[in-house]
């Protein structure tokens, strides 16, 4: 009778380690998540939209080209009965084409620009004396425009393209990383499903083994039909658990099904070997954290946009300076070789200046309006540095707990493990009551769903970890 029972918990040992089919890994069940989610290909598509922007931004502080042709007709209606010397009836056509190249002055602030321009001008009047055709060219130009404010904004736009596009980088891995963690906690899902369907399927077997035993014995009237009424309840609760765990299994496998999008999955999940511990200090996982978080990164600019502004209304709620000078040559005449030739060098030069005389204080509003916002996103700004400093602190804790709490369920699943076959034999061999064996079971159940538990927590902690620092 011993014999038959060891060779049964033989075959229970064997049908609950070996995997039947091909077993799937977490790091393809990743894989397969990251490849087929929604979010992924959204999250792709914002950032190629972020850096097509951001490349637009970059051309435009590139030199630019352009072309510009401005046709114009104007008509002039005097009094038609009075013949005035300096006002007369006339119809006026002209056209005007201009090739200009512009570069902005990334350190100052200004912008330069250089051209050619060409402009026919024609008269259609019935006065002898009215004017003639003309033509005005100007072969070359340079000038120079700057605002005298006090301030460059191409820098500051430079600046706060940088943190967006950064942002924009960091919130695409976060999504990965996202769908990382969403997939391991429902991959894990199946694992403990899983287990706990492996456990029922002992029992339920051990359960029918023992149930078998016991009629045997009762027929030589070698067991009671009190104990014999405790293992045929002890089958039914088996059967019942089993029932119950497979259906959990299923619903689990779904839940992944329906997130890898994919028709069917391998049979069996392989659990992955624990990693090395993460060498990784308070400190630097709460600058990595600052670093990857698209949060942190997009409140940094919108913190830099509103510096922006405030130090824009800052230098224009007083006196607005601009300075625009220009040299070249040109000549007016009656035809377009004439204007071409003798040409004359000019050189002109426009200071503006704008003195806010009376303007109900609307400029010291505008500014006090952005320096309250910019303290408003740097308060904001610290808000996000805190959560995510409490969450960090909070995964490292929890990661350390389940590192241990796993050590030692798998000490005690072991320990269960033993303490379990020693009772088996025990009651095989009528050293033990059915309780004292029940009791073995319970114990070992409860040894494993608590390490499957744990196994659980500390992989969904150690993922989200890397979610928070995408530290590989």
């Amino acid at each position: 009778m011993m014999k038959k029972l060891r060779y049964t918990g033989v075959i229970i040992l064997l049908l609950g380690c070996q995997a039947i089919g091909r077993a799937q890994s977490l790091q393809q069940v990743i894989a397969m998540a990251q490849d087929s989610a929604i979010t992924a290909f959204q999250s792709r598509y914002e950032y190629d939209s972020r850096k097509a922007q951001y490349e637009e931004f970059e051309a435009l502080r590139k030199p630019q080209v352009y072309l510009d042709v401005m046709p114009n007709y104007s008509r002039v209606i005097s009094d038609p009965t009075r013949n005035y010397v300096y006002l007369r009836n006339y119809d006026r056509l002209s056209a005007s084409a201009q090739l200009k190249l512009t570069q902005k002055v990334l350190n100052w602030g200004g912008e330069a620009y250089m051209g050619s321009q060409a402009m026919w001008s024609e008269y259609f009047a019935n006065d002898k004396n009215s004017y003639p055709r003309d033509f005005v060219a100007t072969p070359i130009l340079l000038g120079y425009r700057q605002s005298l404010l006090g301030y460059n904004p191409y820098r500051w736009e430079k600046l706060v393209e940088d943190q967006r596009l950064k942002a924009a980088q960091q919130q695409h891995s976060y999504e990965l990383h996202l769908i990382a963690e969403e997939a391991t906690r429902r991959f894990f899902r199946l694992v403990c499903a899983q287990g706990i369907l492996d456990m029922c399927e002992r029992n339920k077997q051990t359960a029918d083994t023992l149930y078998a035993i016991a009629k045997e014995k009762a027929s030589i009237a070698m067991v009671t039909l009190a104990e014999l009424r405790s293992l045929e309840l002890q089958r039914l609760n088996a059967s019942n658990a089993l029932f119950t765990a497979r259906n959990e299994e299923q619903v689990a496998r779904e839940a992944l099904k329906s997130y890898l999008k994919v028709d069917k999955l391998n049979l069996r999940m392989t659990v992955p070997d624990a990693p090395r511990p993460l060498d990784m200090t308070t400190d630097v996982a709460l600058q990595l954290a600052k670093s990857n978080s698209p949060v942190f990164q997009h409140q940094k600019a919108l913190l830099l946009e509103a510096a922006h502004q405030q130090q824009k209304a800052k230098n224009e709620k007083g006196i607005n300076v601009g300075l625009d000078v220009n040299v070249g040559f040109q000549q007016l005449g009656s035809n377009l070789g004439e204007a071409y030739r003798s040409q004359q060098f000019y050189m002109l030069g426009a200071v503006t200046v704008s003195v806010p005389l009376m303007d109900h204080g609307a400029a010291k509003k505008r500014y006090e309006a952005a320096t309250a916002w910019t303290a408003r996103e740097t308060s904001a700004l610290d808000e996000v540095e805190r959560a995510l400093c409490e969450d960090v602190l909070t995964t490292l804790q929890n990661l350390q707990s389940h590192q241990q709490l796993l050590e030692h369920t798998d000490q005690a699943v072991k320990m269960a493990d033993e303490v379990f076959e020693l009772n088996a034999e025990n009651y095989a061999n009528g050293i033990c009551d059915i309780n004292t064996y029940s009791l073995a079971q319970s114990r070992r159940d409860n040894a494993y769903n608590q390490h499957l538990t744990a196994l659980e927590k500390y992989w969904t902690t150690y993922y989200h970890l890397l979610t928070l620092t995408q530290h590989e």
